[in-house]
């Protein structure tokens, strides 16, 4: 069903935004990133927008739009052939992703409200941050920063038992005797030299004895 023959009123956007606010607004999306590669939605606008503003809202209508824009014949139905209600809302959503990005600081928004071929024009106010904020040194004004520690924040928390713990495990340590000493002579390199001290202390007296029995034998 072909709804552009429902035609809304501009009365009020009219009064409220000049025919030279709107052809500067019309430029801007025409030339913006947003509409760079897509041809047909630029046509549809500026035909749209034009027509609009010399006062023919009438003849924003689905058929005469696809013979007007999209070069069809006269016998075109729109109800067969959706190009029109196709095209406009690829238009829409262009305008929607043009004035949440780039477009976003742009004073006045052109809309192609649904039901209707005929654009409006809204007048779009940037709203002050009333966030509160510090004064630095400098005179500039300064965003406050917060910062949340989260469960680490415990380990800030200076009672008797955190700040003595650190003095009592330095305390503990230099009571206790050096290791160093006493791993010199238990080292297992040690010990095992000394068994073969005495391991070959007791072959030599062995043999000793032997060779002492064997002289001293009659």
């Amino acid at each position: 069903m072909d709804t552009g023959n429902e035609i809304s009123s501009n009365t009020k956007n009219a009064q409220a935004v000049s025919p030279e606010e709107v052809r500067a607004a019309l430029e801007v999306v025409v030339n913006s990133e947003t509409l760079a590669r897509a041809d047909r939605a630029r046509s549809l606008l500026v035909y749209l927008v034009k027509t609009e503003q010399k006062g023919d809202a009438a003849r924003l209508k689905g058929f005469t739009i696809a013979q007007d824009v999209f070069g069809k014949d006269d016998d075109f139905d729109p109800a067969m052939d959706a190009v029109v209600r196709v095209q406009a809302g690829r238009l829409r959503e262009h305008l929607t992703s043009f004035y949440a990005g780039e477009g976003k600081d742009e004073p006045i928004r052109i809309t192609v409200p649904k039901g209707t071929y005929v654009p409006a024009y809204v007048r779009h106010e940037t709203v002050p941050d009333a966030t509160p904020r510090a004064n630095g040194a400098d005179g500039k004004a300064e965003i406050p920063r917060i910062v949340d520690f989260g469960a680490s924040a415990s380990a800030f928390k200076l009672d008797g038992a955190v700040k003595d713990g650190p003095l009592a495990a330095t305390r503990a340590l230099s009571d206790k005797p050096s290791a160093g000493a006493q791993d010199a002579f238990l080292s297992p390199f040690i010990v095992r030299n000394v068994k073969r001290f005495w391991l070959a202390l007791a072959i030599i007296v062995l043999l000793l004895t032997v060779i002492l029995v064997l002289v001293w034998r009659p």
